[in-house]
Formats: structure tokens, C-alpha cells, sequence
């Protein structure tokens, strides 16, 4: 090696080594200690990541309670359990937590489901209504594929005759499904295991008289459950609408599900 060449490597050798001791110096100085309560506050939250508290992550949301940037109740899985363990880490109160689960506004099983096409697509809810809104006769029908199911990260729904059926006490109200749902027949409703769920198993704002060629099972406006329980029932838009957190202080649903002609007012907790 010649002494042009030999004056190089030393001299790079020598950069690299003075830079690489700036940089260890910098690095102790910018560094920001990691708050060990990040870690506490990890293990407390489910650990899903389902996104329902409105950040990616438990990790960031557990970053973000710290730095005040999210409520201590806003972990939605967790419920007010989660919220009174945390609150406990930070020493604040829990405030009050709302226990939402998921209700399904369609009750047409297989059976009861007209077809106008035949789809022969990607087997997938938010595929078929690409395509003309999708096979159903009713366009406001559940599609049946799942989607729903698969968003689930409780294992809180599963297809029941070509319908989601929710597991009340596995839900915990993310809203996942919610948003995987293209026709929009799943909604969360504030409910606790105290009273009676009950709900219109409809999506329909079709006349009733159209309703009736595509669905046997579908909201017809009829407005017997608005007559009998005026204070629970509203006909709007050719649909029943149920006020869902009157049922707590309001069982006069009983006689409505019992004269709907076509049964589409169920309850849906035993």
C-alpha cells in the first residue's frame, strides 16, 4: 500500500471514528427516557390494537393517556374495568363508562331472502355491492359473507344461517363491525345486562308494499308498535325506530313484538 493510499484509510478511519463519538454524545443527550408506566399501563389494556379508543395501538394509546392526549375511559374494549385500573396508575378518576354492544337491523335468514341475481364474485360483502348493489332483491338486506365476523377482534360474531349473530357478552361495543358493514345494518346501542335488548331487525326505507314482494320478514310502516308503545316506538322514513336506552326504565315492548305482523321487532338477549 503506497502512502497516498495508506494517508486515505487513515483519514476516513479517523472521520468515521470522530463522527461516531459525536453521534454517542448525541444520543445520550436527545434521548428520551421511556416512562415505565407505558408498560404497566400496556399490560393492563386488552391488546387487541383494534383502533376503537381512536389511535392504532394499545402501545400509542397508553402513550398518549400519558401525555393527556386520550380519556383514562376511552379504552372502548376494556370497559370500566379498564378504566378504573388506570385511572388507579395515573391517581384520577375513571369517569363514567357507557357499555355499547352491536345489534344487527336485518332478520332475513337464508330462507327468507329473495335473490333478483345471481353473484358469482369474490365471496366478500364489500365485493357483491360493487356489483349493482348486489343478488338481493332488497337492497338494504344483510349480504351474508361475513365481513362483519372477520373484523370482529373478540371472536364476537359468527354467520348463523347467512346471518351475523352477536355474542352480547363478547362484544365489547369497538365498533369494527360497524364499519365493515357496507349496507350499514349493524349500529351500536348503549345496553347493560339489566333489562331486556330488543330491537327492529329492519334496514328497509322501502314502502311497506315493496317490502313485502322482496321480504317476508321486513318493516312494513304498519305502525302497530308505534300505537301500542308510542314512548319506545317512532315510525320514520317507512321504518320502525326504536329508542333502545328506554328500555331500561321501559318494558312496554312485549305487546309490539308480539303483534308485529312480520316479526321483525326481536329480542335479542335471554
Amino acid at each position: 500500500m503506497n502512502t497516498v493510499t495508506l494517508v486515505a484509510v487513515l483519514s476516513m478511519a479517523g472521520l468515521g471514528a470522530f463522527f461516531a463519538f459525536i453521534l454517542a454524545i448525541l444520543s445520550k443527550k436527545l434521548s428520551v427516557k421511556d416512562d415505565p408506566r407505558v408498560e404497566e399501563i400496556k399490560a393492563i389494556l386488552p391488546g387487541v390494537n383494534c383502533g376503537a379508543c381512536g389511535v392504532a395501538s394499545c402501545q400509542l394509546f397508553a402513550e398518549r393517556l400519558l401525555a393527556k392526549k386520550v380519556a383514562v375511559n376511552g379504552c372502548v374494549p376494556g370497559g370500566a374495568e379498564v378504566a378504573e385500573r388506570l385511572a388507579a396508575v395515573l391517581g384520577v378518576e375513571s369517569g363514567e363508562t357507557v357499555k355499547k354492544v352491536a345489534v344487527v337491523h336485518c332478520g332475513a335468514g337464508l330462507k327468507e331472502r329473495k335473490l333478483r341475481a345471481d353473484y358469482r364474485g369474490l365471496k366478500t360483502c364489500s365485493a357483491a355491492v360493487m356489483v349493482a348493489g348486489g343478488e338481493l332483491a332488497c337492497t338494504y338486506g344483510c349480504l351474508g359473507y361475513g365481513d362483519c365476523d372477520r373484523s370482529c377482534p373478540f371472536d364476537a360474531i359468527r354467520m348463523v344461517d347467512g346471518l351475523p349473530q352477536i355474542d352480547l357478552v363478547k362484544c365489547t361495543g369497538c365498533g369494527k363491525c360497524v364499519e365493515a358493514c357496507p349496507r350499514g345494518i349493524i349500529s351500536l346501542e348503549i345496553w347493560d345486562d339489566s333489562y331486556p335488548l330488543v330491537t327492529v331487525a329492519c334496514n328497509s326505507l322501502d314502502k311497506g308494499k315493496v317490502v313485502r314482494k322482496v321480504c317476508p320478514v321486513g318493516c312494513i310502516a304498519c305502525k302497530i308498535c308505534e300505537k301500542l308503545a308510542p314512548e319506545l316506538f317512532k315510525i320514520d322514513d317507512n321504518l320502525a325506530r326504536l329508542d333502545t336506552p328506554k328500555l331500561k326504565e321501559n318494558d312496554n315492548w312485549e305487546k309490539p313484538l308480539e303483534k308485529c305482523p312480520t316479526k321483525c321487532i326481536v329480542k335479542l338477549s335471554s
